[in-house]
């Protein structure tokens, strides 16, 4: 992972860990994105900081919890929005930070968690030391799932490349029980099939 990223990613960790205390709301969250993939140790260029989080309450349904957070990170942080998706969008709810310009302008998305299986990922992020800092990032069995979710071409080229990169914590075997159980198993066997021609 680039230098360059390791003064954001340390301040959206103190931002986030100091707003869950001052509002008295616990914000679970852990890094997913090209920056996770890159934590994973699969070569990926990434101009942007992503994050799955979530709290109770969540913003998802309380908009005054989601001024609060928003009017929060504005006093410490740096400008910030909420982006509501339509009633079909899959990501309905992401708060965009524009980080100051000390940390080289670049672009951060908090993607709030909207079902069961993306909370449960959050309960097994790992944590993990990048370039002398402690960062939360989702386990890479949840984070494939969560690429597989999203369905872009560069979501599934990098679970290919996570595949590929034969990671010990990776199982196999539970992914496909867990891409099973949330209606992401024949997404997940094609990537299969091209990781393994990569091989």
């Amino acid at each position: 992972m680039e230098q360059r990223f390791a003064p954001a990613l340390s301040g959206l960790h103190k931002v986030l860990e100091t707003a869950s205390l001052e509002l008295r709301t616990p914000i679970c969250f852990a890094l997913i994105g090209g920056l996770a993939v890159a934590t994973w140790g699969v070569v990926r260029a990434t101009q942007d900081i992503d994050f799955l989080a979530d709290s109770d309450p969540s913003p998802v349904g309380d908009v005054k919890f989601r001024e609060r957070l928003k009017n929060f990170i504005q006093r410490q942080y740096g400008d910030a929005d909420w982006h509501v998706g339509e009633h079909d969008d899959p990501i309905p709810l992401l708060l965009r930070i524009e980080l100051p310009p000390a940390y080289g302008g670049l672009g951060t998305d908090i993607l709030w968690a909207h079902k069961r299986w993306q909370r449960e990922a959050l309960q097994r992020r790992v944590t993990v030391d990048v370039l002398r800092r402690r960062v939360y990032v989702l386990h890479p069995e949840d984070l494939i799932l969560m690429k597989l979710d999203a369905g872009g071409p560069q979501d599934l080229l990098d679970v290919q490349q996570l595949l590929s990169a034969h990671l010990p914590r990776l199982s196999i075997r539970r992914l496909k029980e867990n891409a099973a159980r949330v209606r992401l198993g024949k997404t997940l066997e094609k990537c299969l099939r091209e990781a393994r021609g990569r091989d």
